[in-house]
């Protein structure tokens, strides 16, 4: 039986998917399920992610918590596979991946990281393969599940310390489910990098951003969920 390939990352900024190869003596081993989106943790974000072409996928990997963590999920009857973790630090790792059915969600702490996806306080955090579905929804041009079409969030710019300006300009927005799914095409006129805890603020309980730079010619979406506070 032909089993499916990993589909190309739309949603992970600064993964990489190339021929593997392991920097790291460290090898991390890890059983993860085939039935829910697993979680890897890590003590600070990670600078880069390498998982090889055959390594098979169910869905793209979604990035939390500003690059501190990663949900995934191999596909059914996936072969084991290694992934390689670069923290910003420079400290590096290796994950191997023994996929198995049957089994819950699994959560890999890498230097028994802390969980910065609790709850924040007064307010209760979405499960994560809720978001990670809402997230691919919304990336692969569907309206959510729970959610209803709301016109469009206001548009913005920002100013970035290097003095360029970032546009956010809004595509669409869907409420439901006690929350709310913003969708922005973002764009400079001048090449910045981006990543997912610059547009972090009270309420916003996921981002997830299509690449991390921005220029006139790269124009990557970005999702943004948050609670509804009407």
């Amino acid at each position: 039986m032909n089993k499916p390939k990993m589909l190309r990352l739309v949603a992970v900024a600064a993964l990489a998917v190339a021929p593997f190869a392991g920097a790291s003596d460290e090898v991390q081993m890890v059983e993860m399920s085939t039935d829910a989106y697993n979680r890897l943790v890590f003590p600070e974000p990670y600078s880069q992610i390498v998982i090889p072409p055959e390594a098979e996928l169910r869905d793209n990997p979604v990035p939390t918590d500003g690059k501190r963590g990663l949900l995934m999920r191999p596909a059914d009857e996936a072969d084991p596979f290694s992934v390689f973790v670069q923290l910003r630090s420079g400290e590096a790792f290796t994950v191997r991946v023994q996929p198995k059915s049957g089994i819950d969600a699994q959560v890999f702490r890498y230097r028994n990281a802390p969980d910065l996806s609790r709850e924040p306080e007064q307010e209760r955090r979405p499960k994560d393969r809720w978001i990670a579905d809402t997230i691919l929804s919304a990336f692969q041009g569907e309206r959510p599940n729970g959610f209803e079409p709301a016109g469009a969030p206001p548009s913005a710019r920002l100013t970035m310390p290097n003095g360029g300006t970032l546009r956010l300009t809004a595509e669409a927005q869907y409420r439901g489910s006690g929350h709310v799914v913003n969708i922005y095409r973002l764009s400079s006129d001048v090449a910045v990098e981006v990543e997912p805890r610059d547009f972090y603020r009270q309420g916003v309980v996921a981002i997830s951003v299509e690449g991390d730079t921005v220029s006139e010619g790269d124009r990557p979406r970005m999702i943004v969920v948050e609670v509804d506070r009407g």
